[in-house]
């Protein structure tokens, strides 16, 4: 992986987390579940798009002459 790729990766990363606390932190302070249910979708989000996710999932490809 490239280093601006890395780096990206990183700050992407740090993005999800500092919303992810912000929103504990706001539902703490108005003592409801509303912030954390509006943002439940990052964690989906942060996993489909994670590098080296998808590469498993591919299938094989097949073994025939072309022609």
């Amino acid at each position: 992986m490239k280093p601006w790729t890395r780096r990206l990766y990183a700050i992407a990363g740090l993005a999800a987390v500092l919303v992810a606390v912000s929103s504990i932190v706001q539902s703490i302070r108005q003592g409801s579940w509303t912030p954390v249910e509006s943002v439940g979708w990052l964690p989906a989000v942060i996993v489909a798009v994670w590098p080296g996710t998808y590469r498993h999932r591919c299938l094989p490809r097949r073994r025939r002459a072309v022609g």
